[in-house]
């Protein structure tokens, strides 16, 4: 069974921040592909990093979400983005799979 984590991207030309939700893992760049592909590193790497670790450890740093004003925040994006309110940003809400 594979798991997924929920991803927020917001941003405009030149100007992009993603975050994964779930791991409170966050990105910048200057393009949605760009802060994709390096939110996927990024959580391939603190996932190996936390690998190393004992279960104990492990277990308090594998489940660690966004704090919820993070959460707010890109729930504020999203509603904006739905309203039409904030027409010169963009958004895109992604899961990305975990390895196993």
């Amino acid at each position: 069974m594979s798991k997924t984590v929920s991803c927020y991207a917001a941003g405009r030309d030149g100007e992009w921040e993603a975050i994964c939700l779930d791991l409170d893992i966050a990105v910048q760049g200057e393009s949605f592909e760009e802060v994709s592909a390096s939110l996927s590193k990024a959580i391939s790497l603190y996932l190996e990093s936390v690998s190393a670790l004992s279960e104990s450890e492990r277990a308090l740093l594998v489940e660690r979400p966004a704090p919820l004003s993070v959460r707010l925040r890109f729930l504020g994006y999203a509603l904006r983005s739905l309203l039409g309110a904030d027409r010169d940003r963009y958004h895109h809400q992604f899961t990305m799979p975990l390895a196993a």
